[in-house]
């Protein structure tokens, strides 16, 4: 079996697994709007290393495109810094989110696309960035292969050692009766891309963090969303159980215990 064939059959076993707890209710309309507001920064901050990295493959004179741009975490201090740049994102209430961002902080030169890369047309930028999307791709080939295409003089992707819902794994089995399919993410990226014929660059940055919950009103909430879990239901009583088992407050909040600091890799490579 292939390195891509692999991602492919993990994703698509990920998303089985989702859409069997989620039963008769069916996906969610728009996954990202309880916790679109959370993926707003500073854009002028100058505490974050991870930005640092990425603001080093740009200049005054460069254009770039965010792939899957959210509400702007990284696309407006890049704005600050390129001539234009240009977000792809599908998620209404990311884009709600990014335009407000965009007008408190009078940026302007900042377009967006409404969308999944998949079905979108975008002319080619000097820099093609995406951040933290490639883990739920089914097909990561043709994904990878059109940011390579849209990108001038260099394709950046950065993405987590493991997917950015690994840490919740060991609450899947005792709610839901199974081990958890992980997200494939760096390490099965690299493979993927080797396999393409791509030889990238690598960075590791660690960022310390370990997304933990800022309280048990909050972390009951949000796992029962991203465990599809409905309120006083049996399976709620059962995460609730493994919730006050498995839950330890650290100065990161609370956190699944045995979690590790989140690493990601700044992965890039310069366009064929």
């Amino acid at each position: 079996m292939s390195e891509a064939e692999s991602w492919t059959r993990r994703v698509e076993a990920h998303h089985a697994q989702s859409l069997k707890a989620q039963g008769n209710s069916g996906p969610p309309g728009d996954f990202w709007r309880p916790f679109a507001s959370a993926f707003r920064s500073d854009p002028r901050r100058t505490d974050d290393p991870v930005l640092d990295s990425i603001l080093r493959h740009v200049t005054t004179d460069s254009t770039a495109l965010d792939v899957g741009g959210g509400a702007g975490r990284l696309a407006l201090p890049l704005a600050l810094r390129c001539t234009h740049v240009t977000v792809v994102e599908p998620s209404e209430a990311m884009v709600e989110e990014l335009r407000e961002a965009m007008r408190e902080a009078a940026i302007e030169n900042l377009s967006i696309v409404e969308g999944t890369w998949e079905e979108v047309e975008v002319d080619p930028t000097d820099v093609v960035l995406c951040a933290h999307v490639v883990y739920g791709v089914e097909d990561i080939e043709d994904f990878v292969r059109k940011l390579d295409s849209s990108a001038v003089k260099r394709v950046l992707i950065l993405a987590f050692i493991e997917s950015p819902q690994a840490n919740l794994s060991p609450m899947w089995e005792p709610v839901h009766g199974q081990e958890r399919v992980d997200l494939p993410a760096l390490p099965e990226l690299m493979g993927v891309l080797w396999e393409m014929g791509i030889s990238p660059d690598l960075e590791m940055l660690d960022t310390g963090a370990r997304g933990g919950f800022e309280s048990w009103d909050v972390a009951i909430e949000q796992l029962r969303r991203r465990l599809y879990v409905a309120p006083d239901t049996e399976p709620d009583r059962r995460l609730q159980s493994a919730a006050r088992e498995l839950l330890v407050d650290t100065p990161d909040g609370l956190v699944v215990r045995g979690t590790p600091p989140r690493q990601q890799g700044l992965v890039s490579w310069r366009p064929e």
